[in-house]
């Protein structure tokens, strides 16, 4: 969650300041194709945390 957060203000300062560049997914553009990678580290992170917490329990 805190890394999609990070991405989307990242992302609004830019279109903000910057050129304004929307989210396309079809082809994907370099703005959507990083907030693809930006929930896919927030699931995987939250994943590998339940991974962990149950080693320690066994």
């Amino acid at each position: 969650m805190t890394m999609t957060l990070l991405w989307f203000v990242v992302w609004l300062i830019a279109d903000i300041f910057g050129s304004h560049k929307p989210l396309i997914f079809d082809p994907v553009n370099g703005w959507a194709g990083t907030l693809l990678a930006a929930v896919a580290l927030d699931l995987s992170a939250s994943h590998a945390g339940q991974t962990r917490r149950r080693a320690r329990r066994e």
